[in-house]
């Protein structure tokens, strides 16, 4: 099974829990919601909506704006339609928010996303796609993880089981990757990074909460936890080296800009 359909399965798998488990993405938003106060859009084009959290305070925001969201998993589409059912200036569509289809032109006032553009391929490929559907004053802003999330979990599976697991948080982009992404597509531009923790009165509620929104390490060939005094021996490193089940998530706030004037 290719890669965006293993994604796409996950995040099927969890469309109806995902609401209930997800304590960071909705924070994320929040944030990515305040850089976006005093502006008017009228087309606006979100990426990887999810189950429509974000989408639905983009609606409630932007009263008079015209907005389609898409996501590659059917099953959070479905879900982001039940919560978006009164909006009739929304659309939701099932679709890979790397690869466009011809349908998606543009032009967009704004295109954003949240806690979503991490498991993409090639992010600075399709940033240059982005900056190409947008009108010309138009924006681009989005959020998502970096590559130190979770990194107390990294390393205690690394240090208690070699490379037979790891986090796909592996392969997110740093920041310095994101500075180069963006200034290559646009005039102006801004990364900002921040870092989000909480903490989980034990490692399987942690590993449940991230199950359960669809991120979960990947293993060999073994599942991760066979027994429950193989999940107390982890939880025993983790805590030794870390002093609780602390869990931080590294998030970069982009944004980008066609245009040269202030926003």
């Amino acid at each position: 099974m290719c890669i965006k359909a293993r994604l796409a399965q996950s995040f099927s798998m969890a469309a109806s829990t995902y609401d209930t488990y997800a304590d960071v993405q909705p924070e994320t938003a929040a944030c990515l919601m305040a850089r976006l106060n005093n502006r008017k859009y009228h087309k606006i084009l979100e990426i990887g909506c999810g189950t429509g959290s974000y989408t639905l305070m983009l609606a409630r925001k932007f009263v008079n704006s015209h907005i389609l969201a898409v996501d590659i998993s059917p099953l959070m589409v479905a879900q982001a339609r039940i919560k978006l059912g009164r909006y009739s200036r929304v659309r939701l569509e099932r679709a890979d928010g790397e690869h466009l289809p011809a349908l998606i032109s543009g032009p967009f006032d704004l295109i954003t996303s949240s806690s979503a553009l991490q498991w993409f391929e090639n992010l600075e490929r399709t940033i240059q796609q982005y900056c190409r559907i947008l009108s010309p004053s138009g924006s681009l802003l989005f959020a998502l993880f970096g590559p130190e999330t979770l990194f107390e979990l990294n390393r205690t599976l690394r240090h208690e089981c070699g490379d037979s697991f790891c986090l796909p948080v592996d392969s997110f982009p740093n920041g310095t990757a994101l500075h180069g992404f963006l200034s290559g597509a646009f005039n102006k531009w801004n990364v900002r990074e921040l870092h989000l923790c909480r903490t989980y009165p034990d490692l399987l509620s942690l590993l449940r909460r991230l199950k359960h929104t669809g991120v979960a390490p990947r293993t060999a060939k073994v599942p991760l936890v066979r027994t429950g005094a193989r999940l107390l021996e982890l939880e025993r490193s983790y805590k030794k080296h870390f002093g609780a089940i602390r869990a931080t998530y590294q998030i970069f706030i982009c944004e980008g800009s066609r245009s040269t004037n202030p926003q």
